[in-house]
Formats: structure tokens, C-alpha cells, sequence
């Protein structure tokens, strides 16, 4: 799977560039179909208000030009990061559970 790791209003660190491989690796072990994954990190520069200025945006390809996005804000980029891959690995999951189904369900109606 080709990956993409960028940041927006905020240096990259080695640590929080460590901890996106090592989580888009456990996603791709449970999802051998990933094509491509994205993940932009971006500080929030414009609500100074506001406690959670950390953003973590995930995109994944998937077979047949399907795309999911898990994006979420928290205080820190650690957070932010965690947060998007735990809404990430859910809507995974959901969305091979519903493919399933549909190939369970097709294979019921035929016999």
C-alpha cells in the first residue's frame, strides 16, 4: 500500500510520522485491500479559542475507487491521531461487514 504522511501549520515529528506507519500497518495486517492511505496532520491556527487545535485526517483507497475519511480534532496531535485511526478501523470494519452481508444475502436469494 503507497502511503502519503504530510502536515499543515505544524512540523512533522519523527514520532508522530512513527506512530502513523505503525497504525496504517495494523489497519492494513486486519484490511489486506488498502490501495493508498493519506494522512495530513494540521494545527488550527485560526480558532485560538479553541482547545482543540490538533487535527488528524485520514483518507483510504480502496478496491474499485472507494475512498473512506476519518477526521478528528482533539488537544493534542497524539490524540488526534488515535482518535482518527480508532473512527478509521470502525468504518472498516463496518463497511467489509455490510460488503459481506451483501455477498451473503445475493448468495441466499439464488438457491
Amino acid at each position: 500500500m503507497e502511503l502519503e504522511i504530510e502536515s499543515r501549520n505544524v512540523g512533522m515529528t519523527a514520532r508522530w510520522k512513527s506512530e502513523i506507519e505503525s497504525r496504517m500497518a495494523d489497519l492494513q495486517l486486519r484490511h489486506q485491500d488498502l490501495i493508498h492511505g493519506r494522512v495530513t496532520l494540521t494545527k488550527n491556527l485560526h480558532h485560538k479559542k479553541l482547545a482543540n487545535v490538533a487535527e488528524a485526517l485520514i483518507v483510504v483507497t480502496l478496491p474499485g475507487r472507494q475512498t473512506m475519511t476519518a477526521r478528528k480534532e482533539d488537544k493534542t496531535f497524539e490524540e488526534a491521531i488515535r482518535t482518527a485511526f480508532d473512527a478509521m478501523a470502525i468504518e472498516l470494519r463496518k463497511n467489509y461487514e455490510k460488503r459481506a452481508s451483501h455477498k451473503t444475502g445475493n448468495s441466499h436469494a439464488n438457491v
